[in-house]
């Protein structure tokens, strides 16, 4: 499994995706495919808490590196910590615009 695609905004896609999943339980039109059980997304919704939970404590970890002395810049803690692609890494260190087509984060 490649690493490329796992970002907060692809979680939140299949989060959103879910919910129609279990939104089309309802619906006689929606294919097998479409649908998805309470159970799965209980499941899906819970993996997805304990997903978050790791950005949280990266993200604590981040704020409590910036705020030492001669430890890192704030694009390379968040490189490093896992948070961000090197080259959003960059982009933050530049203060430019992280989210475009050609950086995944």
């Amino acid at each position: 499994m490649s690493n490329r695609n796992l970002s907060l905004d692809a979680l939140k896609s299949h989060l959103f995706e879910t919910l129609e999943g279990v939104k089309n339980l309802s619906d006689d039109n929606a294919s097998p495919n479409e649908k998805v059980s309470i159970d799965q997304a209980k499941q899906i919704v819970d993996l997805s808490g304990k997903i978050i939970d790791i950005y949280k404590l990266q993200v604590d970890a981040m704020n409590t590196f910036n705020r030492m002395d001669n430890v890192a810049s704030v694009g390379d803690l968040a490189t490093g910590l896992g948070i961000v692609g090197s080259d959003a890494g960059y982009l933050i260190e530049n203060k430019k615009p992280i989210y475009n087509e050609e950086v995944n984060c």
